[in-house]
């Protein structure tokens, strides 16, 4: 009964599932026949598709007439600005290096970075950034969620159909298991597969030419309509290239002179209403002008202030860091505001070298601003010299005594690890030391014992 059944069954299975994967296959191959000769006749005729063409090139050109305007314009006055800035910072720092008439209006106070880059408020540049990425995120949003639907209809699909096949053939064959005898199931999975085999080969690799000729038809269908498509675009952005380019070519150099001279006008109005400080010569010497940095020696700061706006400028706050810290910094430094056109030297005390200062090369940071604004910084490579003899403490609790024995070696001071005094010579396994100008206690000289002392 098994042979039989599974005879029977997989002869009929096998015929209609073969007849089904013959027309499919039939099918497909009139259609791939049939779609891509269509296509690429249609490609072709799109390619040289007049209307598209014509349609792109008028694109072009508006798109052009709004961008390349805007493009230019920015350009321009961008190019301007930087022209006449060079001009009025080249020229001799006096009220008449300026051409043109001044007008009062919304640049007065704005920074100089946004003026240059043609903004007349700092609430037009936030109205350009927040209008640039909401267009950015509306398109990016768009995009997506298309992407995101088409993928997902996709993969539903081909992961329900594979998880129903596989769950009805895993059911259907426990369901047969459990209800038939092993002898049954081995006779009729024999007789089945062989049946099927069989008759599926037979009707799947048999001709069918309706099918064949369906698939051809749709397929020269689908194929004309996309092909024509497809080679319309790319018609459409030749012709918009070529629109684009034309208009580009006619309106940018206009835009670009006419903001140019928008960025000049600009740069002497901005000029005119602020002050403009640029920091140069910036230079750090020690204060006895042998050239060494020395310890106990003040070291002092030279810079000259230009200001080449109108305007006297802001008094001018000044920060001084020593990358390596060996030196005491001068804090709240400033220079006194700059007039009009003008420009001053500035010279400061702005630390000192002490006694206990470790010979070694270091270096001197500056920088300059006004009303929070940087103008100016420098970087300058120094080297220190100490002609003491510097001890550093090794151990907290070191004792500073009076003398190296006796009742005279009693204790005057105690010192943490880390501080520093003069070596100012040995007796008995101590060093004689004095106290640094930088190191607090009443004491002024005593002793300690060698094993408590690394030389610096």
């Amino acid at each position: 009964m098994g042979t039989q059944r599974g005879n029977a069954d997989g002869q009929n299975v096998g015929t209609n599932n073969g007849t089904e994967a013959g027309k499919k296959r039939c099918y497909d191959e009139g259609y791939t026949g049939g779609y891509n000769t269509a296509y690429a006749a249609a490609n072709q005729a799109g390619l040289q598709d007049a209307a598209s063409y014509s349609t792109g090139f008028a694109k072009g050109q508006a798109d052009a007439a709004v961008i390349e305007a805007a493009n230019g314009q920015k350009a321009g006055y961008q190019a301007g600005f930087s022209q006449r800035e060079a001009e009025l910072q080249s020229s001799s720092l006096d009220t008449k290096s300026m051409r043109g008439a001044f007008a009062k209006g919304a640049t007065t106070g704005l920074p100089i970075a946004l003026a240059r880059n043609g903004y007349n408020t700092p609430e037009e540049q936030r109205a350009y950034k927040e209008g640039y990425q909401e267009g950015y995120r509306n398109s990016y949003n768009r995009a997506y969620e298309f992407a995101k639907r088409e993928g997902y209809n996709e993969r539903y699909s081909m992961a329900y159909r594979r998880a129903y096949d596989a769950q009805f053939s895993v059911s259907y064959r426990t369901g047969f298991a459990q209800g038939k005898e092993k002898g049954y199931q081995d006779a009729y999975n024999a007789a089945y597969n062989s049946a099927y085999s069989s008759y599926y080969n037979e009707y799947s690799r048999r001709e069918y030419s309706e099918q064949r000729a369906q698939g051809l038809t749709n397929g020269q269908t689908v194929g004309q309509k996309e092909g024509f498509a497809a080679g319309s675009a790319e018609q459409t952005k030749v012709g918009y290239k070529a629109g684009y380019e034309k208009t580009a070519a006619e309106v940018y150099p206009g835009a670009f002179e006419a903001g140019k001279q928008s960025g000049i006008a600009a740069a002497d109005k901005y000029y005119s209403e602020n002050a403009v400080l640029k920091v140069v010569g910036v230079t750090f010497y020690d204060e006895n002008g042998n050239g060494q940095f020395e310890a106990n020696e003040n070291i002092m700061m030279k810079a000259e202030v230009r200001n080449f706006g109108f305007q006297k400028s802001d008094t001018v706050a000044i920060v001084v860091k020593s990358e390596r810290g060996e030196i005491t910094l001068t804090a709240d430094l400033k220079a006194e505001g700059v007039g009009g056109r003008a420009k001053t030297m500035v010279t400061l005390n702005i630390g000192k070298l002490y006694d206990v200062v470790a010979p070694d090369a270091d270096a001197l940071v500056a920088t300059f601003s006004e009303k929070g604004a940087l103008v100016g910084d420098a970087r300058q490579m120094y080297t220190r010299t100490n002609p003491n003899r510097v001890g550093v403490v090794s151990k907290n609790g070191t004792d500073v005594r009076k003398g190296t024995h006796g009742i005279f070696s009693s204790s005057i001071a105690k010192l943490d690890r880390g501080a520093k005094v003069i070596i100012t010579g040995d007796k008995n396994g101590y060093w004689s030391v004095r106290k640094s100008a930088v190191m607090a206690g009443d004491w002024t000289e005593g002793y300690i014992n060698q094993d408590k002392i690394n030389l610096q």
